[in-house]
């Protein structure tokens, strides 16, 4: 006999998410997502950001983006 389980540790409403995928990690560890941007390098840009929780799909967004930006997924 199986089971799964999945323990929910935190949780937060109406926050701004991205792919976990979308975002750059420097070698800091620092994290970054890539913008389109079409006077940058290949049409995209990097732009600092501050990640909060994650589920390791998804990834709450506390600064650096403002709701409705678009991102470059990688």
């Amino acid at each position: 006999m199986t089971a799964n389980a999945e323990v929910i540790l935190e949780e937060k409403k109406g926050v701004l998410i991205v792919p976990e995928s979308a975002v750059l990690y420097d070698k800091e560890r620092k994290p970054s997502l890539e913008v389109p941007d079409p006077k940058g390098e290949g049409g995209k840009r990097k732009v600092a950001v501050k990640l909060g929780i994650s589920n390791g799909v998804k990834t709450e967004l506390v600064e650096g983006l403002k709701e409705g930006d678009k991102v470059v997924l990688q």
